[in-house]
């Protein structure tokens, strides 16, 4: 009597659901097992280097690899999910054209990311910006670029600096680096536009605590503030936005600020669609997950990535951050393995061996096994870390290139309208 293939589902194609498929390929080779990945797009996004595609560092294609040469011998489907059937073992998605489709499995990895949370702020949803897709950072990059050429028509100060005011909400990695890469950007812009000059720009950096990037020592997050504002980024703490307007937003303090364009970083929520798909979920939608990362009360379901709430040996959640959720990624896939090969499974456990935080103006901050970078050379190493983190040599040959390139010839300023942008 013939086996039956086992099949594998894996729901969400960034770093943990990308690199847990990734590495089943290697470990149920020779066996019967079919693994399919759903996605949205038939990419993945490398998320750390979007800041960089949005201010021109780098070319946006170079920052997606695509899913289907990411992997070897899994299948992929290119769409959204819809609905997860726990009862039936089946998950409803919804393919960018034609009918929805079920699609079956025995075992379930979930690992659909999160998105940007957007709270219920007046004019947030309506007005303000995200900086976690690749739309987002192709839609920006043209905004901010129309921003200036608005103000080189703008007849006096006051008016160019009300184009060129723009708020980043929320100062943790992807706020401070947006931060102060706009700023970046923007003073290196304006040598092609002969009506606007330094005091015209105004990048806010806004955030609710008493420092930014809180989660850091206070030392780390000092330096990084010291060299954000000595670069001229506003830095207001204590403080949160009360509206937002088209053409303005307000502060809790009360003041109105004239600007055109918010960008909104301040946190991340999970997928709406985990509230209603049985699985058990903590008092802030994410996935609760036992030590091994399957979801509690569920043999054959797995939580990894922003989406789960996954704990350490002492119960406390990991951090929603790149490096976690591809190790979590390649854990689900060796647990997973083992489960299917009879063996016991294995708690995840994973030391940070270092943090690091880039600055805009080829600055950063770091942290790696207890010695303190900052500056010019912590910017290197977040560089060279990542670029060997980033698949594919191919796609590590071309962000090269667009890192040399930028070495020697100033930033393309011309808007690419590769998607609608705001009026």
């Amino acid at each position: 009597m013939k086996n039956q293939t086992t099949r594998i589902l894996v729901l969400g194609g960034g770093f943990a659901g990308a690199y847990c498929v990734k590495r089943l390929e290697k470990l149920v080779r020779g066996r019967d097992v079919e693994i399919t990945l759903v996605n949205a797009h038939n990419y993945f996004a490398f998320t750390p280097m979007l800041v960089e595609a949005a201010t021109s560092a780098l070319e946006p294609r170079h920052v997606v690899v695509p899913l289907r040469g990411f992997m070897r011998s899994a299948n992929f489907a290119m769409a959204s999910v819809e609905n997860i059937d726990l009862n039936s073992q089946l998950v409803t998605v919804q393919p960018e054209f034609g009918d929805r489709m079920m699609l079956s499995y025995d075992h379930l990895v979930v690992a659909m990311g999160s998105v940007t949370r957007m709270p219920s702020i007046t004019g947030v949803q309506e007005f303000a910006f995200g900086l976690k897709t690749l739309a987002d950072a192709t839609t920006l990059r043209d905004r901010v670029i129309g921003m200036l050429e608005m103000a080189n028509l703008a007849p006096d100060h006051e008016h160019r600096q009300s184009w060129l005011t723009f708020a980043v909400v929320g100062a943790g990695y992807t706020g401070v680096e947006a931060a102060g890469e706009f700023n970046a950007f923007l003073k290196e812009a304006i040598r092609n536009y002969r009506n606007v000059n330094e005091t015209d720009i105004r990048v806010m950096l806004i955030q609710r605590s008493g420092r930014i990037l809180d989660t850091l020592d206070d030392t780390m997050s000092e330096k990084a503030s010291e060299i954000l504002k000595r670069n001229g980024v506003d830095i207001r703490l204590n403080e949160s936005i009360a509206e937002v307007r088209e053409t303005s937003f307000t502060l809790e303090s009360g003041a109105e600020i004239v600007s055109h364009t918010v960008i909104w970083s301040a946190g991340v929520a999970p997928p709406s669609l985990l509230k209603n798909c049985g699985l058990p979920i903590n008092s802030h939608g994410y996935l609760e997950c036992e030590r091994d990362l399957r979801i509690q009360g569920h043999d054959n379901i797995w939580g990894i990535g922003d989406c789960a709430s996954n704990p350490d040996a002492d119960g406390k959640p990991y951090p929603p951050t790149a490096q976690h959720a591809l190790r979590e990624g390649r854990a689900a896939a060796e647990n997973l393995s083992a489960l299917l090969s009879g063996q016991p499974t294995q708690p995840f456990n994973y030391r940070n061996k270092g943090t690091m935080a880039p600055l805009g103006g080829r600055q950063a901050i770091a942290n790696v096994f207890g010695l303190h970078l900052t500056g010019l050379p912590a910017w290197f190493l977040w560089r060279t870390v990542y670029l060997g983190i980033m698949p594919g040599f191919g796609r590590k040959i071309r962000v090269a290139m667009d890192w040399t390139t930028e070495i020697f010839f100033r930033r393309d300023d011309s808007q690419q309208n590769f998607h609608r942008t705001r009026k």
